[in-house]
């Protein structure tokens, strides 16, 4: 039995059009959203707490694994899981006060 090779257009990997996997288009500046993405969220020149102190106050106030970490307006909120109740902490990103409510 002879099997006819047949290459799919599907199977040709191709390399996007707006560059390699993961880059910008070109004269566009690179990505950097809110969330858990690899690179760092941009921070409001107003904040004077960064993302790693925000994470360590709320650690010291909280016990728990820590979900995320992210910029929302001018306070950090901390996502922290403490023996399956997810919770948020906010930590002022000015003063580093950290509390339960985001005001």
């Amino acid at each position: 039995m002879i099997a006819a090779l047949v290459i799919s257009p599907l199977a040709v990997a191709q390399t996007p059009r707006d560059g390699p996997e993961g880059a910008p288009p070109p004269g566009q500046p690179p990505f950097r959203g809110p969330g858990n993405s690899l690179a760092p969220p941009l921070q409001d020149s107003a904040t004077s707490i960064s993302r790693q102190q925000a994470l360590n106050l709320a650690r010291g106030r909280f016990q728990g694994r820590v979900l995320s970490v992210r910029i929302d307006g001018s306070n950090w909120r901390v996502r922290i899981d403490q023996n399956g109740t997810v919770f948020n902490v906010f930590v002022d990103g000015r003063t580093g006060e950290v509390s339960r409510s985001p005001d």
